[in-house]
């Protein structure tokens, strides 16, 4: 069966290194007697996997840095996503899938990371947290994806929306667009009855660049009937969004 690669059609050079992490949890060491075959989990070349760096972490190495991945705001963030964090909370092994590769025009680095995950996941591992989108994953949902499928921006990148519960407006942004070598992109300031409207453009925006599109500070843009205008974002104290990326301010052009 061929598996076809993700292909960005608007590639453009001058986009960074390609990072994408996944922190793979496990209650114990994983099993060896499962292969990996690109048939069944999806590789698209043998040579993708040259992306990936796979590191085995277990708790007592540090028990402090590992119970950070289930406490404070990344507890609240597994609850939201997983319901029951039992099965990260029973973990006592990290296993790490980590891929830094020069800016090109396909994106088999993401299917390799995937890939790998299925395949762990396989062998044992029950919650994945994706680190560049700060999102986790059960277990039983990365490992249902068919070996071939289509690139999701949705899969990779997440569109965010922050306010305090009672705040009529919001920050939204993007988080994992540095698996793209892309700077995020952050709205400020946006009023309540705007926030689907925002949070569509800046997901349209963002699929540009992870199609290939290169975007710099100073670039003015037109989505439909917006013209915006890309500054850098440089946050202070009070609008920290914790990116570990460059990212991009939009406002009205």
């Amino acid at each position: 069966m061929h598996i076809p690669s993700w292909q960005r059609s608007a590639f453009q050079p001058g986009g960074r290194p390609n990072v994408f992490q996944l922190f793979c949890f496990s209650s114990g060491p994983l099993s060896t007697d499962v292969p990996m075959l690109a048939v069944r989990f999806g590789l698209p070349s043998p040579t993708a996997m040259n992306f990936v760096e796979v590191r085995e972490l277990t708790r007592d190495m540090d028990p402090g840095w590992f119970d950070g991945f289930r406490s404070g705001s990344l507890r609240k963030l597994a609850l939201a996503a997983l319901g029951d964090v039992s099965a990260l909370d029973a973990a006592t092994q990290l296993t790490a899938v980590l891929i830094n590769r020069p800016d090109g025009d396909e994106l088999e680095h993401l299917q390799a990371g995937w890939v790998t995950a299925q395949w762990l996941i396989a062998r044992g591992v029950t919650v994945i947290l994706d680190a560049q989108t700060n999102r986790f994953w059960k277990a039983s949902e990365v490992a249902d994806w068919p070996a071939v499928r289509p690139f999701a921006l949705s899969s990779d990148v997440n569109v965010v929306v922050e306010a305090e519960p009672i705040s009529i407006r919001a920050t939204i942004h993007t988080r994992g667009m540095q698996k793209f070598g892309r700077p995020d992109l952050v709205v400020r300031d946006v009023p309540g009855q705007s926030w689907d409207a925002v949070a569509g453009l800046v997901r349209g925006l963002a699929a540009q660049l992870a199609d290939g599109v290169v975007l710099r500070a100073g670039d003015v843009v037109t989505l439909g009937e917006n013209t915006v205008k890309l500054s850098a974002f440089r946050p202070t104290a009070a609008t920290e969004l914790h990116l570990n990326n460059d990212a991009l301010l939009l406002t009205a052009g």
